[in-house]
């Protein structure tokens, strides 16, 4: 991987930069405090967004109210985009906005800041778990800031050893046995659990023996009620046939009984209808009263003539307004003229061309405006006599409307007239034919009524019969009932035991896997005290020893780069840099600014050597940021930072100093400045 171009707007001191980073090693040069931490903050807030616990006013320029990174990185051959931005919000909170990431020429991608952050962690190829942390190997393998190189060495020893197994993932040995602790504890409440449980598994045995003897003598008692069911059935079936045949008869008379009170109350409703119908004729008839003249074809012709002469009204009124219209502008027409009149004959002279107006002229003016006046008059006379011949023809035609409108209201009110009469008349007729048909429908029904009352009397001792017979179909239906009932107390006796058996069954079966579960538990509880706990106690020793051995080598190799041989150093158990002079331990507090820098800066290229030799898939190894790694030190220890850059091997080395020696250990130096805002020069 390689950091190819970062854009920063309204990050902390810079108001907008583009800078290029390119291969190979690259100096941040500048007075303190121009900028160049900066852009390594930006760097790292556009790949992996605010830190837990770091406020957005650390990244945000004070003023601004929103500030965006860019980062271009090339991983394999491809150019990838990440791109976010900071904003404060009215209430003055600032929080991370968008996050947007575009591969090649693919089209952009926008996704929540925990998804952006789960993408660079799987574009890096950061461990899984690292996605939850904080960004602690890419501090300790890729940078580091300036106020941080010191701190893991002047920790206290236990916060040092959690940090480190931290980073080195050893800290899952000290999590398995947490865990196995526990699982130990939950192991041992479950085996006193489960023996509870089990403990009532003998009596339980017992009271199924007991149950399942019951059982037996209820089926017994079943069967033989079944057997008496059965022949109460047959004898109830024979019975039952008879007392049907008997209901059959008493069906027939029954019906013919019905149908006899049908045919009364049919009767006795043909009878009042026929009575009503007489009454209804005699009143239609005396409403017929005198025959009303009424003709069609008058009323046809009054309605068209009022039509016609209504549309006449209507187009006379309409040429009333036209000419009343022409009048109005001919009476305004006539003030022109004169109005010019006037305004000429008080001209002496002209206001277009200053010259004096003859009285030829205006008299010429005066003849030109009469006559004007004579043609407009006259139209104006014709107009007036025009609209006195329109108004004459608007009342006649409204004396006409008026006139034909009567008639036609009389003749309207003669047809309903007419019509009702007509509709009297066919009632008449109609209800003649009705009561002729309603006296024959009369006469039927007397005699079907008779023939009914024969054939009733042939049924008289059914119902005697039925009665008899039916009470001894009741008293076999009252002894299959008590067996029935008897029958199904005892089934639902033996269901109810079969569940309980069942249920004793089951919670046997139960108690059984429960003790083998509480033999295998106390089986998987010596194993974990006896060999799992062991095993990982002694696996992270060995790792932890072979770290310790490795990193406390590398650790002695860089830091006799950077300082005088009479002073050595190497690790102890808690990782503590032990610093040694010709035997003697020195305490770290005691060494002069430029050896303290050595050591962090030694322990620093241990640490990212160490790391990036665990993780060797990792995107990163070849890049390393040096945040003013000479701070302290003399002339000759500066002349071996050459050694370093070169011993390192880094693909892209990113350096921030103000020291300008440095400048010649490097390939490229990019200069930063600061006059209000910060700003940096292109590579050079």
């Amino acid at each position: 991987m390689l950091f190819k171009k970062l854009r920063l707007e309204n990050i902390r001191s810079y108001e907008e930069l583009e800078i290029e980073f390119p291969k190979g090693s690259t100096l941040l040069s500048g007075d303190i405090g121009s900028g160049k931490t900066s852009i390594l903050l930006g760097l790292q807030f556009a790949l992996f967004g605010l830190q837990p616990g770091q406020k957005g006013s650390s990244i945000l320029k004070q003023g601004a109210n929103e500030a965006y990174t860019c980062l271009d990185i090339e991983i394999d051959g491809e150019i990838i985009a990440l791109e976010r931005t900071i904003k404060k919000s009215i209430s003055g909170s600032i929080t991370q906005n968008r996050s947007i990431i575009t591969r090649g020429t693919n089209r952009e991608e926008e996704l929540s800041t925990s998804e952006m952050k789960d993408k660079v962690i799987k574009l890096l190829n950061y461990p899984k778990e690292f996605a939850k942390k904080s960004n602690l190997l890419y501090k300790f393998t890729v940078y580091t800031p300036q106020e941080e190189m010191k701190s893991i060495i002047q920790e206290k020893p236990e916060i040092r050893l959690d940090t480190l197994r931290h980073i080195f993932g050893i800290d899952r040995y000290k999590r398995i046995k947490e865990n196995a602790s526990i699982l130990l504890q939950r192991l041992k409440e479950s085996i006193k659990i489960k023996e509870i449980l089990v403990s009532e598994l003998n009596l339980l045995k017992e009271k199924y023996n007991l149950e399942n003897e019951k059982k037996i003598i209820l089926a017994k008692e079943i069967n033989n009620l079944g057997i008496d069911l059965k022949r109460l059935i047959k004898i109830r079936e024979e019975s039952e046939s008879k007392l049907n045949s008997i209901q059959n008869m008493i069906d027939d008379k029954r019906e013919l009984e019905s149908e006899f009170s049908k045919k009364q109350v049919f009767i006795q409703g043909k009878k009042d209808l026929e009575s009503r119908m007489k009454k209804e004729v005699i009143l239609l008839q005396k409403q017929m009263g005198e025959n009303i003249d009424f003709s069609e074809e008058r009323l046809r012709s009054v309605l068209e003539l009022f039509d016609k002469h209504k549309s006449l009204f209507e187009k006379k009124n309409k040429s009333l307004l036209e000419v009343t219209s022409k009048i109005s502008v001919l009476e305004s027409k006539k003030e022109i003229p004169l109005k010019l009149q006037e305004q000429v004959i008080s001209l002496e002279e002209c206001p277009t061309c200053f010259q004096k107006v003859s009285q030829d002229y205006k008299e010429r003016i005066t003849k030109n405006t009469k006559f004007d006046l004579e043609e407009i008059y006259r139209e104006l006379e014709q107009k007036i006599q025009e609209k006195q011949l329109i108004l004459t023809d608007i009342e006649r035609e409204r004396e006409l409307i008026i006139g034909y409108e009567s008639d036609k209201n009389s003749l309207q009110q003669n047809k309903i007239k007419f019509e009702h009469q007509k509709t009297i008349d066919t009632k008449i007729k109609s209800d003649a034919f009705i009561l002729d048909r309603t006296s024959n429908e009369i006469n039927d029904l007397e005699k079907q009524i008779d023939q009914l009352q024969i054939k009733i009397q042939t049924f008289a001792q059914s119902r005697e019969l039925f009665d008899s017979t039916k009470k001894e179909f009741q008293d076999i239906n009252e002894k299959m009932r008590i067996k029935e009932i008897m029958a199904a107390t005892k089934n639902k006796e033996l269901e109810i035991l079969e569940i309980r058996l069942k249920e004793l069954s089951q919670e046997i079966q139960e108690k059984e896997k429960i003790r083998e579960q509480i033999n295998h538990i106390k089986r998987l509880q010596g194993w974990i005290e006896k060999n799992f706990i062991t095993f990982i106690d002694s696996s992270e020793k060995n790792v932890m020893v072979k770290l310790k051995s490795e990193f406390s080598s590398i650790f002695s190799e860089w830091f006799s780069m950077l300082v005088s041989d009479s002073l050595s150093v190497r690790l102890d158990e808690d990782f503590t840099p032990l610093i040694t002079n010709q035997g003697c331990e020195i305490e770290y507090d005691f060494l002069s600014g430029g050896e303290r820098t050595a050591v962090a800066l030694a322990y620093r290229l241990s640490l990212n050597q160490v790391l990036n030799s665990m993780l060797s898939n990792i995107k990163t190894k070849g890049i390393v940021i040096l945040d003013e790694p000479t701070d302290g030190f003399s002339a000759d220890q500066i002349k071996k930072m050459r050694d370093i850059f070169e011993q390192l091997k880094a693909e892209q080395l990113i350096l921030v100093s103000h020291e300008e020696q440095i400048e010649g250990f490097v390939d490229k130096v990019i200069r930063v400045s600061k006059d209000g805002v910060s700003k940096a020069e292109p590579a050079q």
